[in-house]
């Protein structure tokens, strides 16, 4: 079970924070079981989603804390590796307002590009028309959880849902909470699967010239 144990004098957790940090977990343990994490040891997994304009949970497979807006932990257990990774998530939700959820992992075909020093190209029709977007941008290298290269890329590439981390794994944002952030990362990994097994037998190949775009622009009327 999640554990929230309030620390300090936090204000009384109430049900909607206890309910995003299970959302959190079981987004964790769908990509587990279906492969999108790390496939040895517990998984490379955190998120985070907005809970309110001064508050948002970090989560993992096993626990969750409270941040509020100013970077200061308000809530939960003693967890330094959740700590480590507010000042990221405060980064995405203060660039993208219209943001409620975000997600850090190592899945394991998309982590093949990170390595490789290469922007993810989506050529799987259905995966490109629900990531809206061609490719998924590379950041720069950086140390361990800085937020600046994350914010270069949603500058540049304000339409991406992610980008990968030069010789890490990525980071992924959305408005649609984050159990259907997780299915995201889902099919981009298996649509970056999918890419790397077409390279065996010709490459793959891109999509019509303003595809995306224009089936971007059919949904939003």
């Amino acid at each position: 079970m999640t554990n929230l144990a309030t620390l300090r004098d936090a204000p009384v957790l109430d049900e909607a924070i206890i309910a995003i940090a299970a959302d959190i977990q079981n987004t964790g343990r769908a990509l587990k079981e279906k492969g999108s994490l790390s496939t040895r040891g517990p998984g490379a997994f955190n998120a985070a989603v907005r809970v309110d304009d001064s508050r948002f949970v970090i989560g993992s497979l096993k626990q969750a804390i409270l941040v509020g807006f100013d970077g200061v932990q308000i809530g939960g257990p003693d967890d330094k590796s959740l700590r480590e990774v507010i000042a990221v998530y405060k980064a995405i939700f203060e660039a993208k307002p219209d943001v409620n959820a975000a997600l850090h992992t190592h899945s394991p075909h998309l982590t093949a590009y990170a390595i490789a020093h290469r922007p993810f190209p989506i050529r799987y029709w259905s995966v490109a028309k629900r990531a809206g977007v061609n490719e998924i941008p590379l950041a720069e290298w950086a140390p361990r959880y800085s937020a600046q290269p994350i914010l270069d890329v949603i500058a540049a590439h304000p339409k991406a849902p992610a980008t990968l981390l030069k010789n890490r794994g990525l980071f992924a944002w959305g408005s649609d909470g984050v159990e259907a952030l997780g299915a995201l990362i889902h099919s981009l990994d298996e649509a970056a699967e999918i890419t790397l097994l077409s390279e065996r037998i010709g490459g793959p190949q891109p999509l019509p010239d303003g595809a995306v775009e224009a089936f971007v622009a059919s949904k939003a009327g």
